[in-house]
């Protein structure tokens, strides 16, 4: 499994810093790549996942991003769509940016949908996940139907078809850019 994310550069370098990462054995961050490009356009995207996958010789690991536009477009290009994984915390920003505009505002009633969707997203079978779901359909349906609308195929632990070892956030590569911005 690798984690993948932009970082903009500031300073007297500019560019967006591109890395690739990964847990050892031992959950360790494990950096596996990096590149300096112009942006994180699709075709700066697609290059340095082309020269990821040469690296892997073939293997096609899952690939776990923030779903960033380029990422969307270009992990299908070299990884296949199956293979890409939707980071939760990204996907809980903003879905808790559409349970405000249904309405929910107060502190409490933002963290009882966030753990109603986090049921959603961490059930381990697809009964508990169509569990998890009607409970938030019954609460509030147009945040169901966000999750509906929102490829819960690629981010919801009984939908997702590849192994990710429960892992549904890029905290890895987030930790790893933390690390660098210190440099």
């Amino acid at each position: 499994m690798l984690f993948v994310d932009g970082c903009h550069l500031s300073g007297p370098y500019k560019g967006t810093l591109l890395a690739a990462s990964a847990l050892d054995a031992d959950n360790h961050l494990f950096n596996f790549a990096y590149a300096i490009v112009s942006s994180e356009s699709v075709e700066d995207w697609v290059w340095f996942l082309q020269s990821v996958a040469y690296c892997l010789g073939g293997l096609k690991p899952v690939i776990m991003s923030d779903r960033g536009q380029a990422l969307l477009k270009a992990v299908p290009l070299v990884f296949r769509k199956e293979n890409h994984a939707y980071c939760l915390r990204y996907l809980a920003e903003n879905f808790l940016q559409v349970a405000g505009k249904h309405g929910i505002r107060k502190e409490a009633t933002k963290q009882l949908v966030k753990e109603m969707l986090y049921r959603v997203a961490y059930a381990p079978t697809l009964g508990e996940y169509n569990a998890a779901l009607q409970e938030l359909r019954a609460y509030k349906p147009e945040l169901a139907q966000w999750v509906n609308d929102n490829e819960p195929e690629q981010w919801v632990e009984a939908k997702f078809r590849k192994e990710h070892w429960g892992r549904l956030n890029n905290n890895v590569i987030e930790s790893w850019n933390n690390w660098m911005r210190r440099l």
